[in-house]
């Protein structure tokens, strides 16, 4: 699988070059804000929920 180098983290770059359903997320998020902050945000999101799948962020409380 290709490695991406997108954010200028490592960790971030990691789960976009490994879970796909991140990738799709940062490009969804891409439309909003800058790219490098877009593509983050699945790190940001398993960071504060522990894992990053479709079941924990559909589970997840979003008043938490």
């Amino acid at each position: 699988m290709a490695e991406l180098h997108i954010t200028g983290d490592a960790d971030a770059d990691r789960l976009l070059s490994d879970e796909p359903l991140a990738l799709l997320v940062g490009m969804l998020l891409d439309q909003q804000v800058p790219m490098e902050t877009a593509f983050a945000g699945p790190a940001k999101i398993k960071a504060r929920l522990g894992a990053f799948d479709a079941a924990t962020v559909a589970e997840a409380d979003p008043a938490k």
